[in-house]
């Protein structure tokens, strides 16, 4: 399975709707979350560019992510725990 199907399946645990917020609230937002988000959900988070150094960030602490523009004017991006993907690859072996 993918890791981008893996998160379309995952429960939304927080949307953060940061389209309009100044550097670095929305990075500083996130990482908060990300502490707190549990196995087997996701962080849903909408902003008006795309943020390439968050994207490093998850890589480097264990999240997988899928960034997406919208044909609405924004970006989304959904942010999950890296070993909810590698759980589910291991159940279709």
């Amino acid at each position: 399975m993918t890791a981008e199907k893996v998160g379309n399946l995952l429960k939304v645990f927080e949307t953060i709707d940061a389209r309009g917020w100044e550097p670095p609230q929305p990075m500083m937002r996130v990482v908060e979350t990300l502490d707190r988000l549990p196995r087997g959900q996701k962080i849903v988070m909408l902003l008006h560019c795309e943020p390439r150094p968050l994207f490093r960030l998850l890589t480097n602490n264990g999240f997988h992510y899928r960034c997406r523009y919208l044909p609405e004017g924004h970006f989304e991006v959904t942010i999950w725990h890296a070993a909810d993907t590698l759980a589910s690859s291991e159940n279709l072996a």
